[in-house]
């Protein structure tokens, strides 16, 4: 029950519907299933796709020199040289595959939302 007068009172512009009378709230406002944000596999999925596009418009020239990111070494099989490697392969490999799932998300987004 919400205390409509006295300290603990919240202002009338502050207050959900659900507050007022419980029959104007949506089925599941407070409290519900659907009410919070949930992280499922289509935001992870996202989330992914947008560290692959990072990782692949990194500029060789002008960031990955700088850091000696821009050619991987042969035979050698350091961090560095596993990063460098990755990044090559997702410039030249992923390419289209990159933008065929960036075609997909942006569907689905338009689509559901």
């Amino acid at each position: 029950q919400v205390r409509e007068h006295g300290p603990l009172a919240l202002p009338t512009a502050s207050r959900p519907c659900c507050f007022r009378r419980r029959s104007s709230c949506p089925p599941f406002a407070f409290g519900g299933r659907r009410a919070g944000m949930a992280i499922g596999l289509v935001h992870l999925f996202e989330s992914g796709l947008l560290l692959f596009n990072a990782a692949a418009i990194l500029n060789e020239k002008r960031f990955l020199r700088k850091y000696q990111l821009d050619t991987a070494a042969p035979g050698e099989m350091g961090p560095k040289n596993q990063v460098a490697t990755f990044l090559h392969a997702m410039r030249t490999f992923m390419r289209y595959p990159l933008v065929a799932m960036n075609l997909l998300v942006i569907l689905y987004e338009m689509i559901l939302g």
